[in-house]
């Protein structure tokens, strides 16, 4: 664990309640409350990170990596503005990242995003290079498997699977192919579904509660180390 970071005991009430909050505020607000939101919304996201991040690695991977800092598994709390500026200048939730690898940007990748009201998750890469991922997606062994892991994440879930860029199936693939619908995939590919945020929040058994979530979503993540 790392030495500056406490042990995780739960997100306060407070500190959800103020993300709600800022989601609709500007800089000046924040910076008036930001003791607050160092203590009630930052200090539990690191410890949290760690903790989580911890677990991950001996349940899912060795290699998964969790970085308790913002641009590490922390995304910044400001929106991007340069191409929405009517948008509110910071989120209302936390997204939290956690990795596999040194290539944050290329890694097969974990995802909690964390509201006051739902707590989303996710598994997920980028697709490097289309003409491996295709051929892949074709092979009836690796794109069959690809195919069950989604079918079974899916059960029981509200699981949407983002990322599919084409209309058509690409050529010289044909329309009825029976994995036509992840072959329109071009940039990356993300399953992902919410769930009411539990009571369980405010407690250190979050972190287990997630944990069970995330480890629906192993089969998904080991596939992507192996095959992307």
């Amino acid at each position: 664990m790392a030495q500056d970071v406490a042990s995780f005991t739960g997100f306060p009430t407070e500190g959800l309640s103020f993300l709600t909050t800022l989601g609709g505020k500007d800089k000046a607000w924040l910076d008036q409350n930001r003791a607050t939101y160092d203590q009630s919304v930052v200090a539990p996201t690191k410890a949290f990170v760690v903790a989580l991040g911890e677990r991950l690695a001996d349940e899912i991977s060795p290699g998964i990596v969790a970085q308790p800092k913002t641009n590490g598994s922390i995304a910044p709390i400001n929106n991007d503005l340069r191409f929405s500026p009517d948008r509110s200048p910071y989120k209302d939730h936390l997204l939290l990242k956690f990795w596999e690898g040194d290539d944050k940007k290329t890694a097969p990748t974990l995802w909690v995003r964390l509201s006051e009201d739902t707590v989303g998750f996710a598994s997920g890469a980028p697709i490097g290079s289309l003409d491996r991922w295709r051929k892949t997606v074709d092979n009836d062994d690796t794109g069959a498997g690809l195919a069950a892991i989604l079918a079974a994440l899916g059960k029981g879930r509200d699981l949407d699977i983002a990322g599919q860029d084409y209309k058509k199936v690409p050529k010289p693939y044909p329309e009825d192919h029976p994995r036509a619908d992840l072959l329109r995939f071009k940039h990356g590919l993300q399953a992902r579904w919410p769930e009411p945020t539990p009571a369980s929040v405010s407690k250190a058994s979050f972190v287990d509660w997630c944990l069970r979530r995330l480890v629906a979503c192993a089969d998904l993540h080991r596939w992507f180390i192996t095959n992307i």
